[in-house]
């Protein structure tokens, strides 16, 4: 069995507009000339929160299916080294800037960082608990937060409230959920109330001034991916909830810096590559260009994959022992900044054959010419 190196852009497909065919990628072309090119036709939930899609995007490429996906809140509670109960809760969070009706100014209050530690603190001291339910805030990069409940009688089966243009009631999804929902109801409105009142916000252009909720997720079994296809696998992932996904089911993580826009390129795609000698199956996630889709900067992302480019594919092209897979997780439509469901780029590199039936450009709209895979890791499994 050959070695594979999987490189993930994230976000990098688009809708209805291609960064990857506007930007200028000759070594990412010559690879696809030598290599089978194709679609993966995207994270099948359609009834799944889109600004969770990286969790299920993720979990899919690696062969496993929305049943075994627990819940982002509880990937990225992992991510963190926490290590939740089973009965636990947990909860991917945002610091948010709403108005007084709770409409939302910006989702992630402006990306700003200043003063949310102390934020933070203060909210672990003011809301200890809810009907008798510990609640714990975790902050994470940027904006971000993972909320663990701990207590009886709780459930993931709860409703997301960032999930219009205002922040949303929380609805249990069936009876089990009803006392969750009250409580991450009564939470939200504690801290709308206490962070409109910190003299934090009155030196912030976005105040911080709710924590909005997604994702519940709780501790569940998985097949891991060693005894599901007998290799053993690491990543390279300066971002959260691929380290979660990595931790759950028993691929090694390598540590890189966190990041949402990686300026250490040839570092991470060097360590991948070294890492190709002490394991089967090495992921290099790359997540600049879902970063600059989120800003809704397409130049920005055609820039970055131009980036990825120079950086990694030049490097990666040399490898021709080695079988290697490009695909993104989803789409990122830089026109919204939103994720979508859709179609994506995916190559396969066979190192046992360079047939090269291919034209020298890897992109939405080529690839679409190629091969249909509804599971991409049973595809890259066929050619090793």
């Amino acid at each position: 069995m050959r070695k594979v190196l999987l490189v993930i852009i994230d976000g990098g497909a688009d809708k209805g507009r291609s960064a990857y065919a506007k930007a200028d990628t000759p070594n990412l072309g010559v690879l696809a000339a030598n290599s089978d090119c194709g679609i993966w036709t995207g994270p099948h939930a359609k009834g799944f929160n889109k600004r969770s899609l990286s969790s299920l995007g993720t979990m899919e490429i690696l062969g496993y299916s929305e049943k075994d996906e627990p819940g982002r809140g509880y990937l990225e509670a992992v991510g963190i080294n926490l290590k939740p109960k089973k009965t636990d809760v947990c909860l991917r969070a945002n610091f948010a800037t709403v108005s007084k009706k709770w409409k939302f100014k910006d989702r992630r209050a402006g990306r700003d960082e200043k003063g949310l530690n102390q934020l933070t603190k203060m909210l672990n001291q003011k809301i200890r608990t809810i009907e008798g339910v510990k609640i714990k805030f975790h902050r994470m990069i940027g904006h971000r937060l993972v909320v663990v409940l701990s207590g009886k009688g709780i459930s993931k089966h709860v409703t997301d409230s960032d999930i219009g243009d205002h922040v949303s009631k929380i609805s249990p999804k069936n009876p089990k959920g009803r006392k969750t929902a009250r409580i991450l109801n009564e939470l939200t409105k504690r801290t709308n109330e206490l962070l409109s009142k910190h003299p934090v916000n009155k030196k912030r252009k976005f105040p911080a001034n709710i924590v909005v909720l997604r994702a519940a997720g709780s501790k569940q079994k998985v097949t891991s991916f060693q005894k599901k296809y007998r290799m053993k696998g690491a990543v390279i992932s300066g971002v959260n909830i691929l380290l979660g996904i990595s931790r759950y089911v028993g691929i090694d993580i390598l540590p890189s810096p966190p990041t949402q826009l990686e300026t250490d390129l040839p570092f991470r795609v060097k360590k991948a590559v070294n890492a190709l000698e002490r394991y089967d199956f090495v992921i290099l996630h790359i997540n600049g260009a879902d970063t600059n889709a989120h800003n809704k900067n397409f130049p920005g992302k055609v820039k970055f994959l131009e980036k990825v480019d120079r950086e990694v594919f030049s490097q990666i092209v040399k490898l021709s022992h080695i079988n290697i897979a490009v695909i993104s997780d989803h789409e990122t439509d830089s026109r919204t900044g939103e994720h979508s469901f859709g179609p994506v780029p995916f190559l396969i590199y066979d190192c046992d054959d360079e047939s090269g039936e291919f034209n020298h450009k890897f992109d939405e709209f080529h690839c679409k010419k190629g091969f249909i895979a509804d599971n991409p890791m049973k595809k890259i499994m066929s050619v090793i």
